[in-house]
């Protein structure tokens, strides 16, 4: 397989998971526990979160707001980190329970 038909494989690939574990991530999670190479999927929510500190840090640089614009980007921010860091243990939590169902059954 050439360079860039794998990187547009891998691509829709972890895209369409990514999709399956927003909207349905109890059935996803049970996916990636069954392909184990999908694991690294599990962990797109912390990669999200570093790139939004990453571009809040670059942001903060060159743009200073005052007032009520911080409170406002403040609030959507600390939102954003929370559901962020819900979402990533919900997804543990599924893989965890998926885990420990699969070497029970063994």
């Amino acid at each position: 397989m050439r360079k860039h038909v794998f990187l547009i494989f891998v691509s829709y690939v972890w895209t369409k998971t990514l999709l399956g574990l927003t909207f349905y991530p109890f059935i996803s999670s049970r996916t990636i526990t069954r392909r184990p190479i999908l694991f690294p999927v599990i962990f797109s929510p912390l990669i999200g979160l570093l790139m939004l500190f990453l571009a809040g840090r670059v942001t903060a640089l060159f743009v200073s707001p005052a007032g009520i614009h911080r409170e406002i980007i403040s609030v959507i921010l600390g939102t954003l980190l929370f559901s962020i860091i819900f979402w990533q243990l919900l997804l543990l939590y599924f893989w965890i329970s998926f885990i420990f169902a699969l070497r029970a059954k063994k």
